[in-house]
């Protein structure tokens, strides 16, 4: 599935990934000093593969803008970390720290020692790779009774790779999904191989950046479907009046259904990265123009257009609007439209949608879709 990239301040939402970065940080792996799909990603940035598929995340963390395929999620935990989720079986946590390759190979028995002072055992001893012109640095260590693990001993594959000037990237790849201390060699092997290719996939687009890094608590989350089964439905239906109507709203391709509340249902647009909120509101004192006239008359940032329009027989009052949202490293523009319809049985039919990606969507010819609704009695 295809996720729209999501953003907000929140606070720590998985304390213990801060245990793995503090024991290695001690043990002379990590410094913070110094200063945004189970299956292989291939298929997300292969030659050949439509746009849907090649959407990505652009996250700049640390002065590094990293480019991942949008599946998961991804957090910029406040402990100092990027940590990105694209598979149960285990979690990737990258950071930027001092010091070059060629530093790091030279401290690396130094490197060791200190691991194993700390309670660590090295389960594949540190190699340097320089295949295809690629600079890595790769190796393997456990603990056992670390803490939050699931598991008796937990396995940590790092993986090392050149930064800007003076700095690397550290990859731990931290497989927590797994009990890997009951793998016989041959799959335990295959295990690290994966987890490294996903890592590699990752350094391999990274490259270093001006723009203003993403805060600390940013977070991108795919959407998935309600309806696994049929994940793209062409039509969906809303019922209402304590069951006692039905109405039925054609979706444009690629549209599903995210969440299904009494304030309405969500549904997220794949191709163009909308989210569109459809609800029926049992109002008798209100009708659809006064609804339209309140909520079109507030202060908002910029008018883009408004106005009635007929589709199949029905009025609708309708008006666009984007918004200049202010954070604390940036500002973005979020784009929004929302139409407002009577239906016969005196309710009105809403329609409301955002998004920070398709300013298309701010023209009348992009929801108009979602204007074409059949009223049925159940």
């Amino acid at each position: 599935m295809i996720g729209i990239n999501r953003k907000t301040g929140i606070a720590a939402a998985a304390v213990w990934l801060f245990a793995v970065f503090l024991g290695l940080w001690f043990a002379g792996v990590l410094s913070f000093s110094g200063k945004r799909m189970p299956e292989a990603e291939e298929s997300a940035v292969a030659a050949g593969q439509n746009e849907e598929q090649a959407r990505v995340w652009e996250i700049v963390f640390r002065g590094m803008k990293f480019t991942i395929p949008q599946k998961g999620i991804a957090l910029v935990h406040e402990s100092g970390c990027l940590n990105i989720r694209q598979t149960d079986s285990y979690l990737i946590q990258i950071s930027i720290e001092d010091d070059t390759i060629d530093d790091i190979w030279e401290s690396m028995d130094t490197r060791r020692e200190s691991l194993i002072e700390s309670g660590y055992r090295m389960e594949k001893e540190a190699e340097r790779l320089t295949e295809g012109g690629q600079d890595r640095i790769r190796y393997v260590v456990s603990m056992e009774k670390e803490r939050g693990s699931d598991y008796d001993r937990s396995y940590f594959e790092v993986v090392l790779a050149p930064a800007m000037a003076g700095r690397h990237i550290l990859a731990v790849i931290r497989y927590d999904g797994i009990d890997v201390e009951g793998l016989d060699e041959e799959t335990r092997d295959q295990v690290y191989a994966e987890g490294f290719a996903a890592a590699e996939a990752i350094l391999d687009r990274a490259c270093s950046t001006d723009e203003i890094d993403d805060e600390a608590g940013s977070y991108w989350m795919e959407d998935v479907s309600l309806d696994p089964e049929q994940p793209y439905p062409a039509e969906d239906t809303i019922t209402y009046g304590d069951g006692q109507y039905m109405l039925t709203v054609r979706l444009p391709e690629g549209c599903m259904l995210v969440s299904d509340t009494i304030a309405g249902k969500e549904y997220f647009d794949s191709v163009n990265q909308v989210y569109v909120y459809a609800n029926v509101i049992e109002y008798k004192w209100q009708t659809a123009k006064d609804m339209a006239d309140s909520l079109a008359a507030r202060e908002l940032s910029r008018i883009h257009e408004e106005g009635e329009t007929e589709v199949n027989g029905r009025t609708f009052y309708y008006y666009s609007y984007s918004v200049l949202e202010y954070e604390k490293s940036k500002t973005t523009i979020r784009y929004h439209f929302e139409a407002f319809c009577d239906l016969e049985d005196g309710s009105i039919y809403t329609i409301a949608g955002y998004t920070q990606d398709y300013p298309e969507a701010l023209e009348k010819t992009y929801y108009q879709d979602w204007m074409d609704v059949t009223l049925l009695s159940a």
